[in-house]
C-alpha cells in the first residue's frame, strides 16, 4: 500500500492541495494520502487555531474516499517537526511519499534534521513559484520525482489577504469551508 503524506499549515485549506494530492493519486499510484495540519510548525506563525485548521481541512476532503486528515499531530504541545512526524507514522520508505511544493523543498536544508528524512520517506514534489527543475535539482538534496501538471499559483496567505478584503474565493475555497472561515470569524 502506498501512502501519501501532505503536510502543512492549512490556514486555510484550498482546492490546491487537492488537485496536488489527486495529480500524486494518478500519476504515482498512491492509495491513500493524509493531510498533516502542523499543530505548532517551527517556522511558521500561524493565525488560527490547530482545531479551526484541522476542521477546515477535514471539510475540504470530505468528499473524497482516498484523501483524509491525520490528528498525529494533535497531541504535540512543542514545536513540531517533520521528521518526527514520519518517524511516529511507522509507515516503511518504500511505501510513504512525502508531498511537498518546490518553493518549500529547495529550504528543506533549513529543517530540522533534514538528513534524517531521506531515510524515511520518497519525496514526491509539485511545481511551485516557477521554480525550475535545474534550481530544484541544487537545492533539494535527495533523490524526487516531480508531480507533472499544470502550477498551481495559489497561498493561503494570499487566500487570507483576500478574503479580508472581501474578494469572492469560491473558485479556490469550498463553500463549507469558506462558511466555516465566516462562522468562526477566522480571517
Amino acid at each position: 500500500m502506498s501512502i501519501g503524506i501532505l503536510g502543512g499549515t492549512f490556514d486555510p485549506p484550498h482546492k490546491a492541495h487537492v488537485e496536488i494530492s489527486n495529480r500524486a493519486i494518478e500519476q504515482y499510484d498512491l492509495n491513500q494520502i493524509y493531510f498533516v495540519p502542523s499543530k505548532n510548525p517551527w517556522q511558521k506563525d500561524v493565525s488560527t487555531t490547530y482545531i479551526d485548521r484541522f476542521n477546515m481541512t477535514s471539510l475540504l476532503v470530505q468528499d473524497f474516499n482516498n484523501i483524509e486528515v491525520s490528528d498525529i499531530e494533535q497531541l504535540n504541545e512543542n514545536k513540531t517537526y517533520t521528521v518526527d512526524t514520519l518517524k511516529k507514522l511507522s509507515i516503511p520508505k518504500d511505501e510513504l511519499y512525502f508531498i511537498l511544493g518546490a518553493d518549500v523543498a529547495i529550504d528543506i536544508k533549513t529543517w530540522s534534521r533534514y538528513e534524517e528524512l531521506e531515510k524515511l520517506t520518497n519525496f514526491l514534489i509539485a511545481p511551485r513559484n516557477h521554480i525550475n527543475e535545474k534550481l530544484l535539482d541544487e537545492l533539494f538534496p535527495f533523490e524526487y520525482s516531480l508531480i507533472e501538471g499544470e502550477e498551481l499559483d495559489i497561498s493561503s496567505s494570499n487566500i487570507r489577504k483576500s478574503y479580508e478584503n472581501g474578494v469572492n474565493l469560491n473558485s479556490i475555497i469550498p463553500e463549507e469551508v469558506l462558511n466555516y472561515i465566516s462562522k468562526n470569524k477566522l480571517y
